[in-house]
C-alpha cells in the first residue's frame, strides 16, 4: 500500500476553481488590453505574455506553499513583518521605488514591478494568526490586543502614505474579521470598527483627489468628464452587455473609453462582452472559492491552521467584493485588482501563494496534530484543565463563530 495519504474532495475543488478564475482570467485580459497593447507596443499579446509569466511565477509558489508545512510558517511570522517594513520604506526611497499615477507603490527589478504591499498582506494574515493563537488569553483585553497589534499598524501606516488607502482598507477588514473569529469582545471589535471608520472619513476628506473620488461615487454625473469619467464609463459597458453580452471581444469599451480596462475595470468589460451571464459566472465561481477556503480553515484541527486559512480566503474574497462594488458603483473607487483574474503581478503572486497554503492546510484534513511543549504555564494549565486543542479558550469564543470549536 502506498505510504502517500489520499488528499480530500476540497483540495482537488479548491484546485480547480483556481484554475479556473487563472484561465477565464487570462482570456479576459487579452480580450481587454488587445487594442490598447497593439497601439502602445505594437503586440496585441503584449500583456497576455507578461500576465502568462506571472501565471507560471505563481502557479511555482501556489506549488512551493502547497507542499510545504503551513505550520513551520509560524517561525517566519517576525521576520516577515520585518522585511515588510523595509520594503515599504524602499519603495519611499527616490530612485528605488517607482512613482506611477501619483503613488509610490513599486520597486522596480529590470522590466518588472514588485508591490511590497502585496507581500505584506500575506505576512500581517500570517503575523496575526500566529499572535492571536499565542496571545489567545490576552484577547478581552484591548490595550494589550493594541498593544500586540503595533508592528501591524507600522505597516499599515507606511501602506497608507504610499498612498494606498483600498489595500489598508482591505487589511484592516481582514484583521478586524481574525480578531473576532480569535474570541476578542465584540463590543472591542465594534469599537476599533468604529475607531478606524472614522479615520477613514478624515483620511478621505482631508485629502483632494481621495474627497473628488468619493463625490464622485455619490454622484458620477456632477463631473461626467473627469472625477466621474470611470464609473459612468464602468456602467456603460455594463448596459451595452445586456443579457448575453456583445461576444467575447466584441468590447466598445476598450477602444480608450474605460480606463484601466484589463486591470482593475476588467470586471466591466466581462459585463459588456459576456452580459449578466458573464459576471454571475465570476460572482459563482468566488462564491464557490469562498465556500471552499472555509471549509478547508474550519475543518482544520489545529488553531493556527483555522485563522490563517479563514484570514486568507477572507482576504481573496474582500478584494473581489471592493473590485466589483467599485466597478459597478455600489462602493467607490479604490484602484483594487479583481484577484486571479486582472493583470497584475505582484497580486497574482501572493494571491496564489495564499492558495498554496490553503492547499496545504486542507491536504492535512483530518490528521491529528501534532502536540508541542508548552511555551509557558498558561498553556501547561489549559492542558491540564483537558482543553483539547481544538478551539481557542479565550474572552467570548464560544460566542463567535464556531471556527475554534471541534468543528472537524
Amino acid at each position: 500500500m502506498s505510504n502517500r495519504q489520499k488528499k480530500p474532495s476540497t483540495y482537488y475543488w479548491l484546485l480547480l476553481m483556481t484554475i479556473v478564475l487563472l484561465l477565464f482570467g487570462s482570456v479576459m485580459i487579452f480580450s481587454a488590453s488587445s487594442v490598447m497593447a497593439f497601439s502602445s507596443e505594437g503586440d496585441s499579446y503584449f500583456y497576455l505574455k507578461r500576465q502568462l509569466i506571472w501565471v507560471i511565477i505563481g502557479l511555482c509558489s501556489m506549488g512551493l506553499f502547497s507542499k510545504f508545512d503551513y505550520r513551520k510558517l509560524r517561525k517566519l511570522a517576525g521576520p516577515a513583518i520585518i522585511l515588510s517594513v523595509i520594503l515599504l520604506l524602499l519603495v519611499l526611497v527616490p530612485g528605488v521605488g517607482k512613482t506611477a499615477g501619483g503613488a509610490n507603490r513599486w520597486i522596480e527589478i529590470g522590466e518588472f514591478g514588485f508591490q511590497p504591499s502585496e507581500f505584506a498582506k500575506l505576512a500581517i494574515i500570517l503575523y496575526v494568526a500566529d499572535l492571536f493563537v499565542r496571545k489567545r488569553d490576552e484577547m478581552g483585553d484591548l490595550s494589550q490586543l493594541l498593544v500586540s497589534l503595533s508592528p501591524v499598524l507600522v505597516v499599515l501606516g507606511l501602506i497608507f502614505i504610499e498612498p494606498h488607502l483600498g489595500n489598508t482598507f482591505l487589511i484592516c477588514a481582514t484583521i478586524f474579521t481574525m480578531i473576532y473569529l480569535a474570541g476578542a469582545n465584540l463590543l472591542h471589535v465594534i469599537g476599533i470598527g468604529a475607531m478606524g471608520g472614522i479615520l477613514s472619513f478624515v483620511a478621505i476628506f482631508c485629502t483632494q483627489y481621495r474627497r473628488q473620488r468619493f463625490l464622485a461615487f455619490l454622484d458620477p454625473w456632477a463631473d461626467p468628464k473627469s472625477t466621474g469619467f470611470h464609473i459612468i464609463q464602468s456602467l456603460l459597458a455594463f448596459g451595452s452587455g445586456g443579457i448575453r453580452g456583445l461576444g467575447l471581444g466584441m468590447s466598445h469599451q476598450k477602444f480608450f473609453y474605460l480606463p484601466a480596462a484589463h486591470t482593475d475595470f476588467i470586471f466591466a468589460i466581462i459585463g459588456e462582452e459576456l452580459g449578466l451571464m458573464g459576471t454571475l459566472f465570476t460572482i459563482f465561481i468566488f462564491i464557490l472559492l469562498a465556500y471552499l477556503g472555509f471549509k478547508v480553515s474550519l475543518k482544520c484541527k489545529d488553531p493556527f491552521g483555522k485563522l490563517l486559512g479563514s484570514g486568507i480566503i477572507f482576504m481573496i474574497i474582500f478584494q473581489a467584493i471592493v473590485n466589483m462594488g467599485a466597478v459597478t458603483g455600489i462602493l467607490p473607487i479604490t484602484g483594487v485588482p479583481m484577484p486571479l483574474i486582472s493583470f497584475g503581478g505582484s497580486a497574482l503572486v501572493f494571491t496564489l501563494a495564499g492558495i498554496g497554503v490553503l492547499l496545504n492546510i486542507a491536504s492535512r484534513e483530518g490528521k491529528i496534530v501534532k502536540r508541542r511543549k508548552p511555551r509557558d504555564k498558561d498553556e501547561s494549565d489549559h492542558k491540564r484543565r483537558g482543553d483539547s486543542g481544538t478551539h481557542l479558550p479565550g474572552a467570548g469564543v464560544s460566542r463567535n463563530f464556531r471556527v475554534y470549536r471541534g468543528s472537524a
